[in-house]
């Protein structure tokens, strides 16, 4: 006897199929009344539902892409945060390649057409082609794919140059306490003195804070740090309104949900303020640089930013070259006093 469910169509004894509008957007696994069928179908029902969206075509990129969405290893090994980066990324990825590209037909040339189309955000371009990597290495056994053209680097394709994040100047800072909007100019003291993630720092609770302590786990890294607070950052947050119970708020006095619109904000506030050539996270290479000027190892201040030993060491470069400069001048002139002011040609000391 044929099963009867609006738009499945039996095409042989066991093979079911949703079928809608003259054609066939997929095959629903297992038996009909077993979970596997009842999600399948429930997913594609649903998909009919958002206005301006139908199904992805079978065998497609965008089906590889849903596939991938709603897989164990994307929901459940990714975090939130990651996951929506990669949302983002793949709604990209779809309306550039379009709805009936097979995975097969991509190749490295598609994916250098497409980095070259956010040539000018040469991090947007990267992690477009970080994530189409990450697709296609979920998929490639999934779907008998032969090639990633996510993977440049089998190609001998380097990444995008990155230009470097700009640390603010005292003149930026000043500007931005006097005329800023009070709740972003909190954001920008606890950036600049914490050195942390715009995503960290708003997730910041008042009982956090005690004894003059900070403990916070880092989204990112899942590292725990634990850091004294500097004195005028205690000033600072000793006249600040407690109206969440998260140090940092909108302007409509409500926690952050997510550091994207507080980067929105930001940004705004600082073209309005003519410092356009700042953004946020130029504030965590700032603390750095100052931990670094103030004497800190590299391992003391990564104790504080949460950063690995290289990343600090990258930030911090122009100040450990400043110092040693500095150090070696300092050297040179020593032994030229101990020569009485002779020129000093040869006979090398060890510095």
């Amino acid at each position: 006897m044929r099963f009867k469910l609006r738009y499945v169509v039996e095409t042989k004894p066991g093979h079911y199929y949703y079928r809608r509008n003259g054609r066939y957007w997929g095959r629903l696994p297992g038996k009909p009344g077993s979970v596997q069928f009842a999600q399948e179908y429930d997913r594609i029902d649903k998909s009919f539902q958002q206005e301006g969206r139908t199904p992805a075509r079978p065998g497609s990129f965008a089906a590889l892409v849903e596939e991938y969405l709603a897989s164990g290893e994307f929901r459940n090994n990714l975090k939130p945060k990651t996951q929506d980066a990669y949302r983002r990324d793949l709604d990209v990825l779809r309306q550039i390649l379009g709805s009936e590209i097979r995975p097969q037909q991509v190749s490295i040339s598609h994916a250098l057409k497409i980095r070259e189309l956010f040539a000018d955000k040469p991090g947007k371009a990267n992690t477009l082609m970080r994530t189409l990597r990450a697709l296609y290495a979920w998929g490639k056994p999934r779907w008998n794919l032969k090639d990633n053209p996510g993977d440049l680097k089998s190609a001998n394709v380097k990444s995008l140059r990155l230009g470097e994040h700009q640390p603010w100047t005292s003149e930026a800072l000043a500007t931005f306490r006097i005329e800023g909007r009070p709740h972003l100019v909190l954001a920008m003291e606890l950036g600049l003195w914490l050195g942390q993630r715009q995503s960290d720092l708003i997730q910041i609770r008042w009982n956090q804070i005690r004894d003059g302590m900070l403990h916070v786990r880092q989204k990112k890294t899942d590292k725990e740090v634990y850091m004294p607070l500097p004195a005028p950052l205690v000033e600072v947050l000793s006249k600040a309104p407690k109206v969440a119970v998260t140090v940092l708020v909108n302007s409509r006095g409500q926690p952050w949900a997510k550091a994207n619109p507080l980067a929105q904000a930001f940004g705004d506030e600082l073209k309005r303020l003519g410092l356009d050539g700042f953004v946020f996270h130029g504030l965590r290479k700032t603390s750095a640089v100052a931990y670094a000027m103030a004497g800190c190892s590299t391992k003391e201040i990564a104790s504080i930013t949460g950063q690995s030993d290289q990343m600090v060491a990258f930030y911090t470069k122009g100040v450990d070259q400043v110092e040693l400069a500095r150090s070696a001048v300092s050297k040179l002139e020593h032994r030229q006093n101990g020569r009485k002011g002779k020129v000093l040609t040869g006979g090398r000391e060890k510095c």
